[in-house]
């Protein structure tokens, strides 16, 4: 089974690889993103390491409408913001910690949206780190 999130953010603030990298380190987040990434090119599974581990998960940047048609309730918070970064893991907890820190810096560095439909929880900038570091402690 594949579980999923959605970080919903302006296109002018998608990042470079390195400033989202840059932010996972300020965040204390053990991600490391693959070297050559460019989010605007870059889709499907994403080589990363967590913990000086190999492992990954599914990437994808895309316009916010289409995901945004199967979640209407999330649009007043999500508001102008035109772009959608999906990431998808399995049930693999290294590629669920990846993923969720991932996220968490890119919902960060973007002023972004986190959305995770499973659980229908929805993260602001600020609150999203605290969140992924108490999920990343109980993994």
């Amino acid at each position: 089974m594949a579980i999923e999130l959605h970080v919903f953010m302006h296109d002018s603030r998608v990042p470079s690889r390195a400033a989202w990298q840059h932010t996972i380190e300020q965040l204390g987040f053990p991600t490391t993103l693959e070297r050559s990434l460019d989010l605007r090119r870059d889709t499907g599974f994403r080589p990363t390491i967590y913990k000086e581990q190999p492992t990954g998960f599914e990437f994808h940047l895309e316009p916010a409408a289409g995901i945004l048609s199967g979640y209407s309730h999330i649009a007043p918070h999500v508001g102008d913001r035109d772009m959608c970064a999906t990431f998808r893991w399995g049930g693999d907890l290294t590629e669920c910690a990846a993923a969720l820190s991932a996220a968490a810096a890119l919902t960060k560095i973007a002023g972004g949206i986190y959305y995770y439909p499973d659980d229908d929880i929805l993260y602001g900038p600020d609150e999203v780190v605290e969140a992924t570091r108490r999920d990343l402690s109980s993994i």
